[in-house]
């Protein structure tokens, strides 16, 4: 290997690893301010924020509720087609909400009954 070769394979490493510390520096920064916003669950993607969604699951950094991910599965897709619906998901933080919905069935299940409701008495006002 040529020592060209050799400083541009260092150069590409070394720029992975920048990335890599750039990452986990917002990664803690998310831990840190939820010290302060929401209750860190047994599922390391979900947490319960009271000044979100009224303190439903939801996936970490993100306003994506367990509930939505439920139901896209629901509605027949794939954990990678809600990844690519909701780009700022990744694939493990959505089996992470399965996984929270499959220990919590019957919390997910009223906070998706909630909504539904909640959309019904919309339509319903709305067509008055």
């Amino acid at each position: 290997m040529s020592a060209t070769t050799e400083i541009e394979r260092i150069h590409a490493e070394l720029g992975t690893i920048r990335q890599e510390l750039v990452d986990l520096k917002t990664q803690l920064t998310q831990w840190m301010e939820l010290g302060s916003q929401g209750k860190v669950t047994e599922h390391p993607h979900v947490i319960r924020d009271p000044q979100k969604h009224r303190g439903e699951p939801t996936i970490r950094g993100s306003a994506i509720t367990v509930r939505t991910v439920v139901e896209r599965m629901r509605l027949g897709d794939t954990p990678e087609q809600i990844v690519e619906a909701y780009p700022v998901l990744t694939l493990a933080q959505v089996h992470d909400a399965l996984g929270y919905y499959y220990d919590h069935p019957g919390e997910v299940e009223d906070y998706i009954r909630e909504n539904r409701e909640a959309q019904w008495r919309m339509k319903r006002h709305a067509s008055l």
